[in-house]
């Protein structure tokens, strides 16, 4: 193929650029629509022009809602502390068919919820008995276009599981045989340095475990999410077909 042909490649910074200049250009017209800003629909359609998968960008989206101080535990959790999913669909769902969303948002959760609709909006609620997690599903319609969220709160969990990890096997543990063993041994380097690399390790133990369980809950709950379209898909055609 010529080199002429070759279709030119743009860098992160020139898209930018060029997105940029297309914003300034499209409010300069009278007629133009607003361009400040994009939905998530919209986002997505970029994303899979650009080979992104729209699921990768839903991912990022819900991080970016995320206050600063989560998005910090998160990171030294190794994983996020909220798992956000959500899609938006064309056409409004039916409110009276709300009820028909319920069993299948129950099937899916480990515990007893609850649910409430406020106008056009149903929100299903439940927590662990532990209260070291909840699970939250809001469907709601408008403007046309009908909402689904999924989203789970760990953070309960992640602070015990890292807290018994580590506070029980590598601080207690860590330090009582480190000090015993470096006094039997006479070596205050290994009474100090043993506690640490417990530590260490229990932290690694600690994020290992927290990533796995994050992934299975993730897992459920795009399941659900693919679940809850599904119906929501189905009821919308049925009601453009009335």
């Amino acid at each position: 193929m010529s080199q002429d042909l070759v279709p030119r490649r743009y860098t992160e910074k020139e898209a930018g650029e060029i997105l940029r200049r297309a914003a300034e250009m499209q409010r300069a017209e009278p007629s133009a629509a607003d361009p400040s800003g994009f939905s998530l629909s919209e986002l997505e359609d970029v994303a899979r022009e650009a080979g992104i998968d729209p699921a990768v960008v839903r991912r990022a989206a819900s991080q970016l809602d995320l206050p600063a101080s989560e998005n910090l535990s998160s990171a030294l959790a190794g994983s996020p502390l909220t798992i956000r999913l959500e899609t938006e669909l064309p056409g409004e769902y039916p409110v009276d068919r709300f009820d028909a969303l319920v069993p299948a948002i129950q099937d899916a959760s480990p515990w007893q919820g609850h649910a409430g609709v406020v106008g056009r909006t149903l929100t299903w609620s439940a927590r662990a008995d532990s209260h070291t997690s909840s699970l939250q599903v809001l469907v709601s319609s408008s403007d046309g276009r009908t909402l689904i969220r999924v989203e789970e709160r760990l953070g309960g969990l992640a602070g015990a599981l890292f807290g018994g990890i580590i506070g029980g096997g590598g601080a207690g543990i860590g330090a009582g045989l480190g000090v015993g063993l470096g006094a039997a041994v006479g070596s205050t380097l290994f009474a100090i340095g043993f506690p640490v690399l417990m530590l260490g390790g229990s932290y690694a133990l600690a994020r290992a475990i927290y990533a796995a369980h994050v992934r299975k809950e993730r897992a459920r709950l795009q399941g659900l999410l693919d679940r809850l379209e599904a119906i929501a898909s189905a009821a919308i055609s049925d009601g453009d077909r009335e």
